[in-house]
């Protein structure tokens, strides 16, 4: 489905583009979409959330347990008009994206990409709505 930019009024045919290629506008992001593999269960953020134990009993499963409160951090990213994650100052266990430890620096969220606690704990997969 294509979209076209509210500021120049070029379409473009790829949905998920979120930079318009004429005139540099970049569209608000989605809403981000978190499901976790053990139960099957969403969460759907839309605004800058941290995210910890007891966000993720609420969906996640048992795996919860090996997360700090908060564990990391999801933030809407104007400049490229996505979503992205940090791992929160002082959880105990690192927050992995695609099987790499999170730097320091926020890393950017694309859809299909596989959020975890430790390697293997609470498997999260990142899916994004326009």
């Amino acid at each position: 489905m294509a979209w076209k930019c509210p500021q120049c009024g070029f379409v473009h045919e790829n949905e998920a583009a979120r930079v318009c290629e004429a005139c540099g506008y970049v569209r608000a992001p989605g809403t981000l979409v978190l499901v976790a593999e053990q139960t099957r269960r969403s969460l759907q953020v839309g605004v800058d959330t941290a995210i910890g134990k007891e966000l993720l009993e609420t969906f996640a499963g048992a795996d919860h347990a090996y997360a700090a409160d908060p564990q990391f951090l999801l933030a809407r990213d104007p400049v490229r008009g996505g979503w992205s994650i940090a791992p929160a100052p002082g959880a105990v266990n690192p927050t992995f994206l695609n099987g790499a430890a999170l730097g320091a620096a926020p890393a950017p969220l694309e859809p299909g990409a596989v959020i975890t606690i430790g390697p293997e704990r609470l498997r999260l997969r990142v899916e994004n709505e326009p």
